[in-house]
């Protein structure tokens, strides 16, 4: 019998012992601690982005994380389609370390969003990340993306979120809310300032911490005024685990998914984000009183209001027009798998893309400039991958269940034993990034590949 990994996090979750000590259970916050927030001037972000170890203050207690500019998470970054992000990134760590702007449609050469460059210990690096005019907004984020010390890296805290505005935050039906910016992590901090070998444990099913925080605190309270709709841009930054995030007795509009808007409002009772994936929500709540944001194994914020919600008026936001034309067709297929829990701890040897661990110096898929492709993406392994493309946002023609997706997105959960379709037109921009799973210790092990467009 094989348990795959939401089942063995749930697992852990619930029955705590080996997986849940009492050193790891921090108090509640009553107090919400917004992150520092920079905004563009002038069509420009610049700023000194510094990554380095800090003690955090968790609860009562004390933990190392790696940390951007002293927080955990780093600094919210709100910027404009046209912006220029102007990032000095300086590495304090005792390991080399990268950029990567999550779900941007931006360059990939040079000194823009290159997952290929590394930044050794006590040099720093100057990126130069151009947004186009025609960038969707939404929420989007950052975190390291060195092949080999992406998980452990963003599992010790290093994270941030990366805003982009355009004139549909202006709509009403958005423009009055009270925004919250919620992070969810699940990091591996510790005692000391040593990063904790991996274990053979976090390499097949991806590390995980105790407990999920949002923007580092455990289930922070909110004080939400009735007079006006919450708006929450969640954020999964967990290495590994899953959120099915709803907020049971209050009604949730979801207004985004990953990197745009969505048509319209759309009502849901609860949205699945894989690693990697983003939503909006607009939350409306029947009457006064507490009501909880939680996933299926916690409580992850409490809000509560003052007053009955207003009425939503679920305006359009966003028109959506299906890619039709497909210049060619592809396939790639997934390799490797967790540990059969119940055979002895047996397992599939390698993570990979057709059978190929990663290799920088080879090129995986050739794409003409402007060319539409459509990616059947295969997954015949025994658990779940979330597959993301850098660069090119794509649309979802079959989500594993013959069912296309509304709206762009950069990440798609690879169902285990099905497969995904995704049309994505190859504009704008060349160059040459990556494609890969966001368990990201299966990046590590060797499931990514390089994409070239030319």
């Amino acid at each position: 019998m094989m348990m795959d990994r939401r089942e063995f996090l749930k697992l852990s979750a619930l029955t705590g012992g080996a997986f849940l000590t009492a050193d790891w259970i921090f108090e509640s916050s009553t107090a919400f601690a917004n992150t520092n927030e920079i905004k563009s001037f002038n069509g420009i972000l610049s700023l000194d982005l510094v990554a380095e170890e800090n003690l955090i203050k968790y609860g009562n207690s004390k933990r190392w994380a790696m940390t951007y500019n002293g927080t955990f998470p780093g600094p919210t970054l709100r910027v404009n389609p046209g912006d220029t992000l102007q990032i000095n990134l300086v590495n304090k760590l005792n390991s080399p370390t990268n950029l990567h702007t999550h779900g941007l449609h931006t360059s990939p050469s040079g000194n823009g969003d290159n997952p290929l460059l590394m930044i050794d210990p006590g040099k720093s690096f100057q990126y130069s990340i151009k947004i186009p005019k025609n960038q969707k907004s939404g929420t989007f984020w950052y975190h390291p993306h060195h092949h080999g010390l992406s998980a452990g890296q963003v599992s010790l805290g290093l994270a941030g979120t990366l805003i982009v505005e355009d004139s549909l935050d202006s709509k009403p039906v958005i423009s009055n809310t009270s925004e919250r910016v919620l992070m969810l992590a699940d990091p591996r901090i510790g005692k000391t300032s040593a990063v904790a070998k991996t274990t053979q444990m976090d390499s097949m099913h991806g590390r995980s911490g105790p407990n999920t925080l949002v923007n580092g605190i455990l289930i922070p309270s909110f004080n939400a005024d009735g007079d006006k709709l919450e708006r929450l841009r969640i954020i999964n930054s967990c290495v590994t685990q899953y959120q099915n995030v709803s907020i049971p007795g209050a009604q949730l509009w979801q207004v985004s998914s990953d990197s745009s808007r969505l048509p319209q409002p759309r009502k849901v009772r609860s949205v699945y984000l894989a690693p990697g994936q983003r939503t909006e929500i607009l939350v409306t709540a029947p009457r006064a009183g507490i009501f909880t944001l939680e996933n299926e194994f916690q409580p992850l914020a409490k809000f509560a209001f003052n007053a009955k919600s207003q009425n939503l008026s679920p305006d359009a936001l966003l028109p959506f027009t299906p890619i039709l034309k497909i210049d060619k067709r592809r396939t790639i297929t997934v390799k490797g798998s967790g540990m059969g829990m119940m055979q002895g701890m047996s397992h599939e040897a390698s993570f990979t893309f057709d059978g190929k661990p990663f290799d920088p110096k080879r090129v995986d898929q050739s794409v003409r400039f402007g060319s539409n492709e459509e990616w059947l993406i295969s997954n015949p392994s025994s658990m779940d991958h979330p597959f993301h493309l850098h660069a090119w946002p794509f649309q979802v023609s079959d989500d594993g269940s013959g069912r296309a997706l509304e709206g762009w997105h950069d990440t798609i959960n690879l169902p285990s034993g099905g497969r995904v379709k995704i049309r994505i037109p190859f504009e704008d921009i060349k160059g040459t990034t990556v494609y890969h799973c966001h368990i990201l210790d299966h990046e590590d092990a060797g499931m990514m590949g390089i994409v070239k467009v030319s």
